[in-house]
């Protein structure tokens, strides 16, 4: 399974946007509000409970390895030695079940 690592940057896009958002307004306010009274000028984001948990899974996926290197190594000496037999009903069925399978579509 590859987790998107793109996610972080795109928090930090996002906050980016949000502080550029936040001075912009900030300065161009500063004339309107001696006029207007006094801004509080704050802005404030929120994630949700959801988004932090996704934070959290993202981080702990990314310490796994990509490669189960016991397990390739198991195949790589049944291969050589000529006993790897894969059942072709269990490796249909992956194909199938795999979430990322679009069913021959591109």
């Amino acid at each position: 399974m590859k987790v998107d690592p793109n996610i972080q940057s795109i928090v930090n896009a996002q906050s980016e946007s949000v502080q550029n958002g936040k001075t912009t307004r900030t300065q161009g306010s500063t004339s309107e509000s001696s006029t207007a009274g006094q801004v509080d000028g704050s802005d404030t984001v929120e994630f949700s409970q959801t988004f932090a948990q996704m934070q959290h899974l993202t981080s702990k996926l990314q310490q796994l390895p990509d490669v189960r290197s016991e397990r390739v190594s198991n195949l790589r000496q049944q291969i050589q030695q000529g006993t790897y037999k894969p059942n072709s009903a269990d490796v249909a069925a992956a194909i199938l079940g795999d979430p990322l399978n679009q069913g021959g579509k591109s």
